[in-house]
């Protein structure tokens, strides 16, 4: 049947039927966690190295996602709570800074959380990705407390008009270059008077890419008006289109909210990308 319409059969009639037929049995126990910038084989061998007393009785588990790659943590029976808390504890001593929140929680959400926690603002000024970023923001109720703007500016004509752009930078470096990616940021912040900013601008493909800037090269902004830092990826999508706009976005959500934590580790996707 429908995955919406068996879930809610699973969860309100199957498991709960099952319990009652065989109330010995102990409903399992799993703690759930989202991840960002570390992959699954990666994780794994983590574990296998730096935890070689791994408790059998906490069932480590994953579900990869785009973006995001879950990690489940099973218990079968409640008494051993402590030891799946306790194995949480230990990933996050160790992985702590690519744990981006327990449950469903979201890049966008993690975000939102943290700029309210601080009672700062965010802007976005965007080219690739079309003002998917801002989507991924505004999807989120209560957005509105942290982000009042974002400017979707395509070409370098609107890149000029709305947020600043010097047309000499555009001339000089193009529109795929740290120079302009900075400036987007700066006359984002300008113009909405948010706090933090963040600004990208690349090739999504499948065209348009030369030999100093192949198909996939995108300069990511972050940050606030003093402090604006830059990175080029090179995301190589081929003609995954979508893709790129969502590894963008994700990377775009991931780099601010590890400057709102003040998480000075570079992610391991630097050297990926």
């Amino acid at each position: 049947g429908v995955p919406s319409e068996l879930r809610q059969m699973m969860t309100q009639t199957i498991l709960e039927a099952l319990h009652v037929r065989y109330p010995e049995r102990t409903k399992p126990s799993t703690l759930r966690f989202q991840t960002f910038g570390v992959g699954e084989s990666s994780l794994q061998q983590l574990v296998n190295n730096e935890f070689k007393d791994w408790p059998k009785e906490v069932d480590l588990g994953f579900r990869a996602g785009m973006p995001l790659l879950e990690v489940k943590l099973t218990i079968a029976d409640p008494k051993h709570a402590d030891l799946q808390q306790q194995c949480y504890q230990n990933l996050q001593q160790h992985i702590g800074h690519y744990i981006i929140g327990k449950d469903s929680t979201n890049l966008a959400q993690s975000v939102i959380t943290l700029l309210q926690k601080k009672q700062l603002k965010l802007t976005t000024a965007e080219s690739c990705t079309g003002g998917l970023i801002a989507s991924a923001i505004t999807e989120i109720a209560g957005a509105s407390a942290v982000f009042e703007a974002g400017f979707v500016t395509y070409s370098n004509q609107m890149k000029q008009q709305l947020i600043q752009v010097d047309p000499a930078a555009l001339e000089q470096h193009g529109a795929v270059s740290k120079a302009v990616v900075e400036q987007m940021a700066l006359g984002a912040i300008n113009r909405s008077q948010a706090d933090f900013a963040i600004a990208v601008s690349g090739i999504a493909g499948p065209e348009g890419g030369t030999e100093e800037k192949p198909v996939g090269s995108v300069w990511v902004a972050w940050g606030s008006k003093g402090a604006i830092k830059t990175h080029l990826f090179e995301l190589n999508p081929g003609t995954r289109r979508k893709w790129f706009q969502q590894m963008v976005t994700a990377i775009s959500l991931d780099l601010l909210r590890r400057e709102l934590l003040e998480i000075t580790e570079e992610p391991r996707y630097f050297s990926r990308y």
